[in-house]
């Protein structure tokens, strides 16, 4: 399932935290199987992608983001039927947190024809960000699947300010699937999330519970957004929340 944080922000955002270097011990980080560097995985995440698959580097060498996650490809799912028949992106601003190898914007730009475009002239301004372990893989992935034209990189590290690219105009969305495997980093995620949020920004946050610390971070964060959860009985049993 996913929890939607329907976000009209209630208070400031909290204060500032200093950039920590964070060690990730193995308890606190979900355990994958080993991949070879480089693999490629191909999907139509279960016949959303009908235009073309998504191809998708996985490396885990710089960070358990370089894989396929559950949560991204439920937030993919939703995002692409949710906007599929319409043109409510026209001249929206969307920005992915957490990016990870990229499986949600990846699908995203690979079946909108929304996505892309000078936003003054009704495209969609989308961006994909993470920390900048993430980024040569990230842009490694637009670049297989032909969306250099359409979907922008950006770094956007949680522990510092906002980068001009987010904060020089109002966003729209904020996309964020299964972005957080080590606490501490929930206090930096809210504080982003409220430094980017305005009165009419929408947040669309997908995760796999896993751990007491991800229903924390929903209590705090219910403090500062009005937030709704969009249901699905499948995800349900397998502990995904939109």
């Amino acid at each position: 399932m996913a929890d939607v944080v329907n976000s009209r922000s209630r208070s400031s955002s909290p204060s500032s935290l200093g950039a920590t270097e964070f060690k990730f011990p193995e308890g606190l980080v979900a355990h994958r199987e080993n991949l070879p560097a480089g693999r490629v995985t191909a999907t139509t995440l279960d016949g959303t992608l009908t235009k073309a698959p998504l191809q998708l580097i996985e490396d885990l060498s710089n960070g358990c983001g370089g894989q396929l996650w559950p949560a991204g490809i439920r937030l993919a799912k939703y995002f692409i039927s949710r906007y599929r028949n319409g043109d409510e992106l026209t001249g929206k601003r969307v920005i992915e947190l957490g990016s990870g190898g990229g499986v949600t914007g990846l699908a995203i730009g690979l079946e909108l024809d929304q996505i892309g475009g000078d936003i003054d002239e009704g495209g969609c301004e989308f961006w994909m960000t993470d920390m900048q372990a993430m980024m040569e893989l990230m842009e490694k992935n637009v670049s297989f699947n032909g969306l250099q034209e359409r979907i922008r990189c950006g770094l956007l590290d949680w522990a510092d300010p906002l980068p001009e690219f987010v904060a020089r105009r109002p966003v729209d969305i904020v996309l964020a699937a299964d972005c957080v495997y080590f606490e501490p980093a929930f206090p930096l995620l809210e504080k982003t999330l409220c430094d980017i949020a305005g009165p009419d920004t929408e947040v669309l946050f997908c995760f796999k519970k896993r751990r007491r610390a991800d229903m924390r971070f929903i209590k705090s964060i219910r403090k500062r957004f009005v937030m709704t959860e969009i249901k699905d009985e499948i995800y349900a049993r397998e502990s995904i929340y939109l």
